[in-house]
């Protein structure tokens, strides 16, 4: 193994390494010569954050139902013989964590496509199986029992 260099004279850093030497502390607070220009960027930000918060609210909310009768009868997911829900969690190899609802009938990518867009994880539909990654168990059983999916 080669040794390491000796460090450079000085304060041991290159001129490439560390902050910039106009980018403090001081340049984040407001001052008269550059409040408007703070001024300007909060506003701007504050609207995205608005926006994006509003779209995670969206995406999160398990009660929220689709828009219109006809997503809904796209597909359906049959309930057990002992009227539970077909929900159940699986270790898989590597320590992967799969939640699978079965008995689904119909369009079961439209199923997968809404949990994977309100959970933000990934699935695969597999006839009349759908698979998500993760433990989503109480989620998944909250979406379906407000959704008029469930026969």
């Amino acid at each position: 193994m080669p040794k390491r260099g000796k460090k450079k004279s000085g304060d041991g850093r290159e001129e490439y390494e560390g902050r910039p030497a106009e980018l403090t502390f001081a340049a984040f607070l407001p001052t008269a010569a550059n409040e408007t220009q703070t001024t300007f960027t909060q506003e701007s930000n504050e609207t995205t954050t608005t926006g994006a918060q509003a779209q995670m609210q969206d995406d999160i909310s398990p009660t929220e139902l689709p828009q219109s009768s006809e997503r809904a009868q796209e597909y359906t997911v049959a309930r057990t013989k002992k009227g539970k829900l077909p929900i159940t969690y699986e270790n898989r190899s590597k320590g992967k964590k799969v939640t699978v609802v079965s008995n689904v009938s119909g369009n079961a990518e439209v199923l997968l496509a809404e949990l994977r867009k309100r959970l933000g994880v990934g699935g695969v539909s597999r006839g009349t199986f759908i698979e998500l990654q993760g433990d989503q168990q109480k989620f998944v059983e909250q979406f379906l029992n407000k959704h008029p999916c469930v026969k």
